[in-house]
């Protein structure tokens, strides 16, 4: 694999935003024939790839197997493109395009290396591109393990220079061929979304998002683009946001209400230092203790905790003063955002 890593990818931006799935060692094997491919080429070559080149571990005797399934899979898909065109009688209208992903692939058993060509109708996405396009370094790309990831990489690579995307959720459900897989945005956010950025925080890609609403229903998703030199920074943050759940998990809820709310049980962090950790100013932090009873803050801020441990993104003082102004505040200020109850 040590032979490409330098080595880029470059695809048409309606591959990059086209409808299909693969797995990884698919996904692997087709950035690396992405990789083989020359400015100056007008035609698709066969490729003789390495299998070291885009599997970085030993599977014994399932090699062949592995590398068969894969072949043959790869065969079989197609890539589903969408873009807008311009009308027999004006105005835009949508094209729909499906065109088969390989011309042939070949593997002997015994052999490390592949044979392969891609499908000539996919020379307009590949070939020649003078504009429009997106392109991937692939020691980046490798770094990933889940296809979502490497979807997802792409989706934002495109729009890296604008700092931010937003994707309608039904295109990028359709982008991931996951119309009929976690229904609930929830399942959606944990398995896909949350999944990508754990690992695209390790790359040039390091991203924060934003659910989109109207009114109660999510319709939409903004992805934050990170600088590299940021991403340690969320790791840190992160870690920071582990230790904090640690010390809320172990404090005692106190039970009586002649407690004063800014003591704390004996060893135990006391509720002033467990709002000032949410960064709340000392105005913020006294409105609430004078208002809200002990075992309320230990309580609330847990909650908090445990939602921006999910939710990096958002900033953790105007989310947690909020939460606390719609839970014990409600007739000062309506806060219309999705509480973590």
């Amino acid at each position: 694999m040590t032979k490409i890593v330098n080595r880029k990818a470059t695809q048409h931006n309606h591959l990059v935003n086209a409808r299909f799935d693969m797995s990884t060692y698919e996904m692997r094997l087709f950035i690396t024939m992405l990789s083989r491919i020359s400015k100056t080429d007008t035609d698709f070559k066969e490729c003789s790839i390495h299998i070291s080149d885009f599997m970085d571990h030993s599977t014994g005797g399932k090699t062949y197997t592995i590398i068969k399934e894969a072949c043959i899979s790869l065969s079989k898909k197609v890539i589903q493109i969408e873009s807008m065109v311009e009308g027999k009688n004006g105005g835009m209208k949508k094209k729909f395009v499906v065109l088969p992903l390989m011309a042939m692939a070949t593997y002997q058993e015994g052999e490390a290396t592949i044979t392969a060509q891609f499908n000539n109708k996919l020379k307009p996405y590949l070939l020649n591109l003078a504009g429009n396009f997106t392109q991937a370094e692939i020691r980046q790309l490798f770094k990933l393990k889940s296809f979502y990831s490497y979807r997802l990489y792409w989706l934002l690579k495109q729009y890296q220079s604008f700092g931010e995307r937003y994707i309608d959720l039904g295109e990028l459900r359709e982008m991931l061929n996951l119309q009929e897989k976690y229904d609930r945005f929830q399942d959606f956010k944990v398995k896909v979304i949350n999944a990508a950025m754990r690992e695209l925080k390790e790359t040039d890609m390091a991203f924060t998002y934003e659910p989109v609403k109207k009114g109660k229903t999510v319709v939409g998703i903004k992805f934050f683009f990170l600088p590299e030199d940021s991403a340690s920074r969320a790791i840190e943050a992160k870690k920071g946001q582990q230790a904090l759940f640690t010390q809320f998990e172990e404090v005692v809820h106190p039970q009586d209400s002649k407690e004063a709310p800014d003591s704390a049980p004996v060893g135990k962090i006391s509720v002033r230092e467990t709002l000032a950790k949410f960064k709340l100013s000392n105005l913020q932090i006294n409105r609430i203790i004078q208002q809200v009873t002990s075992d309320e803050i230990y309580k609330t801020a847990y909650q908090i905790n445990l939602y921006l441990i999910d939710n990096k993104q958002l900033v953790p003082a105007a989310y947690a003063y909020n939460e606390f102004e719609r839970r014990f505040f409600p007739k000062d200020k309506e806060v219309s955002r999705g509480g973590c109850e």
